[in-house]
């Protein structure tokens, strides 16, 4: 079966990490119907540097999406998949602006999720949902080609239970937006993501929503690096004045999370003491933990799940004969240990 595939982008302020993005989407071995920017109101040429692209490239069809204000990642992600919903897309290729995809990743991701539509078992109780996944995502390697730890898939215990040789994959429950192809049959049963968690765990919070409904899996052998300056995942340990804005939503957004699962009371409680007692063990000023205290509080006052929106009816759908060739000449990052 032949599907519609738009690959969404949201960016704020990083203009060269956006222009390596975009040049490893362009250069795809697998035809995109449309690529979808969403610019977080940029200060930077990002803007500019769009208008120009919007006019002017000859590769794939480009949309520009101009936020009235910086929604952040969340915000971000959920206009462009909205966009690309509402247009009629198939599948929707999720990815920060600092990911850089391999030229084959996409294939491989649609191959994969091709191979998975077969296989999976039918339910009778779920039979619409459970016969494709929910989601595919890719391998996430960072600069030196080793995992990324920030863009660990997690698991899930039956993962040997969906192996094809030819097409290796593992089920899991959550992934990051650093490259993910959402099938929109997903969408329309769960909604978009929560904008109003601005940044951190919105990516966790939809992927985990939809694999609620139909299964997700990592693709191992659809490679991107994610061009971060460092190689470690989210340690409280390491908030500082500047950048303790972000810590204040990932735990608010942590602790909401949580208290809204079964026993999830008591596991918020104890994650803010954890993340607490890593920044007194690393000695972070009290004035900055007592900010991380009261962000995490409030989360048991968030009730994300009443923000989520669900899409209305399409009334399109993408004309996958309408997608362009993809380039004859293939983009690859080469990090030392990926050659």
């Amino acid at each position: 079966m032949e599907r519609s595939v738009v690959a969404v982008i949201v960016t704020y302020n990083r203009l060269d990490y956006l222009k390596k993005s975009v040049a490893a989407v362009m250069a795809q071995s697998f035809p995109i119907c449309e690529v979808i920017l969403v610019d977080n109101k940029s200060t930077d040429g990002t803007p500019k540097f769009l208008q120009e692209l919007e006019r002017c490239n000859s590769t794939y069809p480009i949309r520009v999406v101009n936020m009235e204000k910086n929604e952040g990642g969340a915000g971000g992600f959920a206009r462009g998949i909205e966009e690309a919903y509402e247009r009629g897309a198939d599948l929707i290729w999720l990815m920060d602006d600092d990911c850089v995809a391999y030229h084959d990743a996409l294939e491989k991701l649609v191959r994969g999720f091709d191979a998975l539509t077969e296989k999976l078992p039918v339910s009778s109780a779920e039979q619409s949902v459970s016969t494709e996944p929910g989601f595919v995502c890719s391998n996430v390697r960072w600069k030196d080609g080793e995992v990324c730890e920030m863009n660990i898939p997690r698991a899930t215990g039956d993962s040997s239970r969906y192996y094809l040789p030819e097409s290796p994959y593992v089920r899991v429950n959550q992934c990051s937006f650093v490259s993910v192809l959402v099938n929109a049959r997903a969408v329309s049963l769960v909604g978009y993501p929560v904008r109003e968690f601005f940044i951190w765990l919105d990516d966790v919070e939809f992927s985990g929503r939809i694999a609620e409904r139909c299964p997700g899996f990592v693709i191992l052998d659809s490679l991107v690096v994610h061009d971060i300056p460092q190689n470690t995942g989210v340690h409280f340990g390491d908030v500082s004045a500047k950048n303790v804005w972000k810590y204040r939503y990932g735990i608010r957004n942590e602790v909401a999370y949580l208290a809204s699962r079964p026993l999830g009371v008591l596991k918020a409680a104890r994650y803010i003491v954890s993340q607490l007692s890593q920044m007194s063990a690393n000695k972070v000023p009290f004035s900055l933990r007592a900010q991380i205290l009261f962000a995490g509080l409030s989360g048991f006052t968030f009730c994300y799940k009443s923000k989520i929106r669900l899409p209305a009816a399409r009334s399109s759908y993408l004309d996958v004969r309408s997608k362009r060739e993809p380039t004859t000449r293939p983009f690859s990052p080469e990090p030392e240990g990926m050659k």
